[in-house]
């Protein structure tokens, strides 16, 4: 979902405030200095639902790590039957020495 970029000279930002802020709001807009892209402005909402959508990517990259290091013990053999983990969890949170 690539959306359209428009793209506007800083000195704008001064003299046409309004106009690029109604811009902002269907899609983001780049602002020049020097003929180079600075700084994008995006409507608030959509800053918000990117945020959200990073946070859930790196909740995501998160497990896959875990995933991918359990993947890892399995393939070094650095295992142990299910009972026995369950019992040395147990220990634990009873307070018990490993």
């Amino acid at each position: 979902m690539m959306q359209t970029l428009s793209i506007r000279p800083s000195k704008d930002l001064r003299t046409h405030y309004a106009q690029i802020s109604a811009e902002a709001k269907q899609n983001p807009v780049a602002i020049t200095v020097n003929g180079r892209e600075d700084t994008v402005i995006l409507e608030h909402s959509q800053y918000m639902e990117q945020q959200r959508r990073i946070e859930a990517l790196e909740s995501r990259l998160a497990v896959y790590a875990h995933l991918a290091q359990a993947a890892d013990d399995v393939r070094l053999g650095r295992v142990q039957p299910a009972q026995e983990a369950f019992a040395d969890i147990l220990n634990e949170l009873r307070g018990g020495a490993k």
